[in-house]
C-alpha cells in the first residue's frame, strides 16, 4: 500500500482542517471531499491506496463540525463556506490546481469550489451527488434516524449501522464489518452530534446549482448508481447535460457507496478524467 502520512493539522484561512494523505508527494494532487457527517475516515483506505496505485497523491481531510476539523458552533454556514474551506487547503499546502473528487454532500461542495475557485480546480469527479435538492429523495429518511443526541460509542455504532444500511447497493453485500469498525473509529475521532446537526441545516439551505453548473469547463467524471435509495440518479444525469464534455458512468446495482467490487472501475474512470486535462 502507498505510504499514508498521519493526520495533520491545516491552520490555512484561520480555521483547522484535518487532513492526511497517501501515496507520492510529487504525483499529482487529487483531493477527496466527504459528505454529510461523514469524516475522512470514510474514503476507504484500500480505495485510496488504488488512486495512489493510479498515480495521485491522495488528500483526504475533515469537513468542518466533524472528526479532527474545527467546530462552528454558531452554524449559519452555507455549502459555499464549506468550498471556501476547501481552497484554504488547498492553497495553504501549496498544491495548486488539483483534481477534486467530491461525493454526496462533498461532490455539492465541489460543484461550488469549481465555480468559485477555478483557479483551483484541474478536474472534477463528481458521486452520486446532485446540483439541486429535489433529487435528495432520502431526505426524510435520515433525517428520521439522525440521532444528534449524545450516545455511548456502542450506540454510536449501531446508530451508524443501520444509517449506513441505507446507501447499500443491490448487487453487491454491504462490507459490514469494515462500517461497524468505521463506526467506531469515527466516534473516537470526534463524535459531535451538534456539528452533524448543523452540517444538516447547511445541506437544507443547498441552493439550485443548475445556471452556475453550466459554466464548469474543467473535465468532470460523473458516476452513480441506479440503486441509489439517497439521491437519485437522475440527478447525474442532469449534471452530465449540465456541464459541458462531462462523462457519465451509472453502475447498475450500485447504492449510495462505492462497493470495493467497483473500485478498480472508478479508479479508471477518474484517471481517464484527470489525463484529459
Amino acid at each position: 500500500m502507498p505510504l499514508l502520512t498521519t493526520p495533520r493539522r491545516s491552520e490555512a484561512g484561520g480555521s483547522t482542517i484535518n487532513w492526511d494523505s497517501f501515496g507520492v508527494e510529487s504525483d499529482p494532487p487529487l483531493v477527496l471531499i466527504q459528505g454529510f457527517s461523514a469524516q475522512m475516515l470514510g474514503w476507504h483506505p484500500g480505495f485510496c491506496a488504488r488512486l495512489a496505485e493510479a498515480g495521485f497523491h491522495v488528500i483526504r481531510f475533515d469537513n468542518r463540525d466533524v472528526g479532527g476539523s474545527q467546530r462552528y458552533p454558531q452554524g449559519g454556514y452555507l455549502m459555499s463556506d464549506l468550498a471556501d474551506d476547501t481552497a484554504d487547503l488547498i492553497e495553504g499546502l501549496g498544491l495548486g490546481p488539483t483534481h477534486i473528487v467530491g461525493q454526496s454532500m462533498g461532490g455539492m461542495i465541489a460543484q461550488y469550489l469549481a465555480v468559485q475557485r477555478p483557479d483551483l480546480v484541474k478536474t472534477l469527479g463528481l458521486l452520486y451527488t446532485s446540483a439541486k435538492l429535489d433529487h435528495v429523495q432520502g431526505r426524510d429518511d435520515v433525517i428520521g434516524i439522525l440521532d444528534t443526541s449524545e450516545v455511548t460509542r456502542e450506540q454510536y455504532v449501531a446508530n451508524y449501522l443501520v444509517a449506513e444500511s441505507l446507501c447499500a447497493s443491490s448487487a453487491w453485500p454491504q462490507d459490514v464489518a469494515w462500517i461497524e469498525e468505521l463506526g467506531g473509529e469515527m466516534y473516537d475521532a470526534g463524535y459531535d452530534p451538534k456539528g452533524i446537526q448543523r452540517q444538516l441545516e447547511c445541506i437544507l439551505a443547498y441552493t439550485d446549482r443548475t445556471d452556475d453548473d453550466r459554466g464548469i469547463a474543467v473535465p468532470t467524471a460523473i458516476m452513480a448508481g441506479d440503486s441509489d435509495r439517497l439521491i437519485d440518479f437522475a440527478a447525474s444525469l442532469e449534471l452530465h447535460e449540465l456541464i459541458p464534455g462531462s462523462t457519465l458512468r451509472i453502475f447498475p446495482g450500485m447504492g449510495h457507496e462505492l462497493p470495493r467490487a467497483l473500485w478498480d472501475d472508478l479508479v479508471h474512470e477518474l484517471r481517464e478524467n484527470a489525463d484529459r486535462a
